[in-house]
Parts: structure tokens; sequence; C-alpha cells
């Protein structure tokens, strides 16, 4: 028997996740980077000052349209990620990719004709965008084997959390150096680039793609085989074994609305800080563009850093408590943290207090791929979890506008304060209020999880099909079989 460490030495199928990381990391680059374009020159800052260098002279209303324009069309990610699922995840996220690539580069004189047009090509961006992550859930099932699942999600949240911070960083360091424009030409470049690699490299099969040969697909063959026989001894004992599950029926469980509210309270908190606190920095603090645009990188640098931290921290308590107490501990410590210094940032007057209070409530970002929200779906139904991803993502992204929509709700928008102390004291206790109303998210998030768990214990349960990639009995292999050369199974798709 050929041990399941021979195959390990075969890692050309990495080349496919840093592809995949790649693509996710150029997705999250241009989600909230359009609000240091316009700090950077995109926009004026005060249309009444013939000093001002801003291109555009636009109401805060339609700069919170323009921030919020992919997250509107993000929220609808069910729609593609349903017909990714019924017809090609792989041809689905090609196309995503190509689209971005050609709205990002035309983006400088869409401007320039209509705003109203850029907007509507930033929500058909989000809208398309919307199979990227659930996509890259799918790929974790069929392209890697035992612990990789979990390190692969985590490197998901790695390069989640540093594009988040990267892009604003390359835009607001273009917008000062090259002009603002130069960002949408770079990161449109960047997807078309990606959706030739996919193209040429990423089927939506393993087994069709030019990487793997000779043991590694040996490797896939096998766990096709694991899988085939577990379904076949479920289906004499009488078990359902339906590998993808009727829509009617996902909607029927519970956790997946707990899931939505947690994932609302969640990424409204995190794009009040990358999105929303530029401009507090900005506009009250009056910290210059550049030292912003520092701030967003260390933003998340810190939150993919502590997805590492969170990850080998995940690691220990995995071995030490029950499954279903691991993961609470892993959602509910690091998000009241983060309520807490969310709370406090509107009591410093420095720039620098606020940046570490923005970085340690950022930091806790981290558990929702290590241990919280995303592993945790992905264990209870791993075939489904892409598709049950973009249900509570899709809902948690609308957060995307909302903040920026709150905050110019809550917030004086006035430039004529600078010398009116009265004024300026108003001003800080709306940033204050706004703060206060993004931190209590937090128990209303708890409170959805627990209420999720107490409706309905049963489905609170690891997925047995985890145990057979974990299991390395399951995937060892013959030196007869493999030279047999599996004639029946090449075209076969792990995904059925």
């Amino acid at each position: 028997m050929v041990q399941f460490g021979t195959y390990m030495k075969s890692h050309r199928r990495y080349v496919a996740f840093g592809i995949m990381l790649f693509g996710v990391l150029m997705e999250q680059s241009t989600k909230v980077a359009i609000s240091l374009a316009m700090i950077g020159g995109m926009v004026k800052k005060n249309c009444s000052d013939p000093d001002d260098t801003g291109k555009f002279c636009i109401s805060e209303k339609t700069k919170a349209l323009l921030i919020g324009a992919y997250f509107y069309g993000f929220t609808l990610q069910m729609i593609p990620t349903a017909i990714a699922r019924r017809t090609s995840s792989a041809i689905s996220l090609r196309f995503a990719f190509f689209a971005a690539g050609v709205i990002q580069l035309t983006f400088p004189r869409v401007m320039e004709y209509s705003i109203i047009l850029a907007i509507s090509l930033q929500m058909l961006r989000g809208f398309l965008a919307g199979v990227i992550v659930p996509t890259n859930m799918d790929f974790a099932r069929k392209w890697t084997f035992g612990k990789e699942t979990r390190a692969f999600i985590t490197a998901l949240g790695n390069i989640f959390f540093i594009g988040t911070g990267f892009g604003p960083m390359l835009a607001g360091f273009l917008a000062t150096r090259l002009g603002w424009e130069s960002f949408f030409y770079v990161s449109g470049g960047s997807c078309v680039f990606i959706f030739i690699l996919l193209c040429l490299l990423i089927p939506e099969n393993p087994l069709n793609s030019l990487l793997i040969k000779g043991k590694e697909r040996d490797l896939f063959v096998r766990r096709i085989e694991a899988h085939k026989g577990a379904a076949s001894n479920n289906a004499k004992g009488g078990t359902k074994t339906t590998r993808k599950t009727p829509l009617r029926e996902i909607l029927t469980r519970v956790y997946p609305y707990a899931f939505c509210i947690f994932m609302m309270g969640n990424t409204f908190q995190f794009y009040t800080l990358m999105a929303v606190t530029p401009f507090y920095l900005d506009g009250v603090l009056g910290a210059s563009t550049d030292l912003v645009a520092v701030v967003q990188v260390i933003l998340g640098v810190t939150a993919a850093v502590t997805t590492n931290l969170y990850s080998l921290i995940f690691t220990r308590i995995d071995k030490i408590l029950p499954w279903l107490k691991c993961r609470a501990l892993m959602t509910f410590i690091p998000y009241t943290v983060r309520c807490i210094f969310i709370a406090i940032i509107p009591a410093f007057s420095s720039p620098i207090m606020v940046i570490i209070c923005s970085a340690v409530a950022i930091s806790t970002s981290g558990a929702v791929f290590s241990g919280s929200l995303i592993t945790v779906n992905y264990e209870l139904d791993p075939v489904n979890a892409g598709f049950i991803l973009s249900m509570f993502n899709s809902i948690g992204q609308t957060s995307g506008f909302t903040a920026p929509f709150l905050k110019s709700k809550v917030v004086s928008t006035s430039l004529n304060m600078d010398n009116d102390n009265r004024g300026i004291s108003n001003l800080k206790l709306e940033w204050a209020t706004f703060y206060y109303i993004v931190a209590s998210a937090t128990p209303i998030t708890f409170t959805a999880i627990i209420l999720g768990y107490a409706i309905r214990k049963s489905e609170w349960k690891k997925h047995e099909s985890l145990k057979i990639d974990e299991n390395k009995k399951s995937l060892k292999i013959s030196i007869a079989d493999r030279e047999a050369g599996y004639s029946n199974l090449p075209n076969s798709d792990p995904a059925k």
C-alpha cells in the first residue's frame, strides 16, 4: 500500500491555491479602496474652495452611493451563486473576474461621462463578485485534503483582510503620485490576468487540470472512491446521501438565519473601521491622505496576522474542548473585545490612539476564519457551505452601504466649523453617537447565535463526510490500482 504521506509530497495543486487566493486579494482590494481614491483627489472636499484640487464635486449622498454601490450588488450574491451551483462555478468565477477587469479599467472615463452609470457598473461588479468567496469554499472541498482545508480557509482569511487593507493603501499611494485613476487601471489589469490564469489552470474538475498529474492525480481519484464507498454503505443502511441538498431543505434550517444576523453585525463593524473611519481621521482629526492609507494597510495586515494567531489558538483549544464549546469560545471572546474598543474610539482626539483602538478592534476579525463563523459553516455542511455562505454573506454585506449611509445621517458634514468650538464639539458628539451604534451590533449578534442554537440544537454537529478526508487510511491506494489507471474514473467530478 502506498501511504497517504507519499502523495502529500506532490504539491502542484498548491499553484491553484495561490491563483484562487490572489483572486480574493484583488477582489477585496477593490471593495473599499474608493474611499482613498476620493480622499486622494477623486472628489473635492470643499466645492466652494477654488484651490481644492479634487476632480468631481459631488454631494455626501452621492459619495455614500459610490462607496456602497459595490455592496448593493454584492447583497444579491445568492443569485449568481445559485446559478453557479446549478451550472459551473469555474465558468461563473472566470466571468466575474473578466467583468471586474473591464469595469475597473473603464471606471475613470465612465465617471466623466455619467456618475449614475459609474454607480450602476460598480453595483454590477459587486453582483458578479458574489460568487468569489462561495466558489472558494467549493474549491476547498474539491482541491484540499484533511488539514489542508483548515489551512486554506485560514489563508483565505489572511488574504481577505490583507486585501481590504492593501487596496486602500495602494489606492492612496497611487493617488498621491500617479493620480487617483491609476488604482483602477492596476486593479482592472490584475483582474483580467486572473481571468486568464483561471481559464488555463483551474477547471471545474481537478482531474481535468493541467496541474494535476501522476501521484497527485491518484490521490484525487482515491478520494472519489472513498466517498463513493461511504455513500454506498450509507445507502445500504437507509441513510440519505444526496450530495447537494435541495434549496427548500436548506431554507428550513435555523442556523443559516442566525449566521445572517451575525454576519450583518460583524461586517457592519468591519466596514465601519475600514471604509468610514478614514473620514473620521481625515475630517475630524486632520490626518493626511498618506497616513490614512498607511492606517488602512496596518488594519488589514493586523487582521491577517491575527488570523494566523487565532488559527494557532484554535488548534490548541480544539484538542482540549468539545467541538461546539471550542467554536463558541472562538466567537464570543474576540467579538466582546471588538465591541469595547469600537465604543472607546471617540474618546480620543489623538490619531495614534484612534489607530490603536481600530487595530485592536479589527484584530478580532480573524476569528471568523479560524474557529468562528466561516469555519463552523463549513464544518456543519461542507457540500452546501458555499451556497449557505452566499445566503448570510449577501445579507451581511448590506453593511457595506449601510455603514456609510448611517454615517451620512448621524454625522454633520459641514466644512465650515474650523473656528467654531461649539460646532466642532457637536461634530465629535455625532461621531461618538455613530460609533456607539456600531458597537451595539455585538450583543445583537450574540443573541442571534444563542437563539439559533437553542431553537434547533440538532443542526449543530460536525458533518460526517469530513471524517473521511481526515482519515489518512481512507486515502491509501495500492500500486496495482494506480498502475491500472482507473480507466472508469478520470472524468469523475468530485462535486457530484
